[in-house]
């Protein structure tokens, strides 16, 4: 029997309250969007990158090493992460349901990141919407 709950709401709150506290200084911490534990892959980390409809890029064409100077230290962060805890770590491309790119999704797993020159090793796989849904609950199943 599962001890796990489904997702509910939203919890933008730790976000609101760091800010808060921080009282406008600058943060050293990145979040996780989804930190789960496979028990023969090991530590998955997930972050999903959305692709605003008002932007050129696409799920499918938008890649961290187009934006690599405006935000490589989350990007340098996550692998670190990844470094320590053995883990793999997916970016995720996607853009909300209901936008003209909403059955676009890009999952690049990192295989090797360089500071300077951003993502130089990767695995890249395109889906549908629904196919990436498929995918992902398999994935999160097998993590019971």
């Amino acid at each position: 029997m599962s001890t796990s709950k489904p997702l509910g709401h939203d919890d933008e709150s730790g976000f609101s309250f760091v800010r808060e506290i921080l009282q406008g200084e600058p943060t050293y911490a990145i979040n996780f969007d989804r930190l789960q534990k496979h028990p023969k892959l090991g530590y998955l980390i997930f972050e999903f990158l959305l692709c605003e409809e008002i932007q050129v890029v696409t799920p499918n064409t938008s890649h961290p090493n187009k934006y690599w100077h405006k935000n490589s230290r989350k990007f340098m962060s996550l692998w670190e992460a990844t470094l320590d805890l053995n883990a793999t770590l997916y970016l995720v491309n996607y853009a909300k349901h209901g936008s003209k790119h909403e059955n676009k999704v890009t999952a690049i797993k990192v295989l090797e990141i360089d500071s300077v020159k951003g993502i130089t090793s990767e695995q890249k796989k395109d889906f549908t919407r629904a196919e990436f849904a498929e995918w992902f609950r398999i994935l999160n199943s097998e993590c019971k």
